[in-house]
């Protein structure tokens, strides 16, 4: 096993696993925000596909993200341009979407792509570890890393943040 083969594995589990924590949440639980500064589990849904359809299009592929090539924030009514890194609080915990399931047709695009683009990578990773990207706010890194580090790692703290939303609901978090 090549750190491809791993990544497209772990992508693919946290995908699966984000995917049934929000198959069945009903608009109110898709905005549950527990006390203190903590985000909906719409934003951090939100925040990880964003995030990683700019890992995936714009920084590895020099190509636009597929949220604006599919136009995806006029027809969503969310912001064009921010992913969540850096926004202030108020303004995350404000973050609304008002169609979870346009929104997710646009999820399942950036999986489908991003499962697709690792599957194509034939080389088990040697030119993206050879090749240096620049991620905002975290600086330059090998493109592996930005995969691992921000596509899988990052988007995985967020979806224990997502499971621990989902017991405080009454609901099954991450499968034991």
């Amino acid at each position: 096993m090549n750190i491809i083969d791993f990544f497209i594995i772990e992508q693919k589990r946290l995908h699966n696993w984000m995917r049934a924590d929000v198959s069945d949440l009903t608009l109110e639980e898709w905005h549950y925000k527990p006390q203190g500064k903590s985000n909906s589990i719409a934003f951090l849904v939100w925040h990880c596909v964003r995030t990683e359809d700019n890992i995936l299009r714009f920084i590895l592929q020099q190509r636009p993200p597929l949220w604006n090539e599919g136009n995806w924030s006029e027809r969503l009514g969310l912001p064009p341009r921010v992913q969540g890194t850096g926004m202030l609080t108020e303004e995350a915990r404000a973050f609304h979407i008002t169609d979870p399931g346009l929104f997710m047709q646009y999820v399942e695009a950036v999986w489908r792509e991003y499962e697709e683009y690792l599957a194509g990578i034939t080389d088990g990773g040697a030119a993206l570890s050879e090749r240096t990207v620049t991620v905002k706010l975290v600086g330059s890194m090998p493109a592996l890393q930005a995969i691992g580090q921000v596509c899988i790692t990052h988007c995985s703290i967020h979806l224990g943040e997502i499971s621990c939303m989902l017991g405080e609901l009454g609901k099954q978090g991450l499968p034991l």
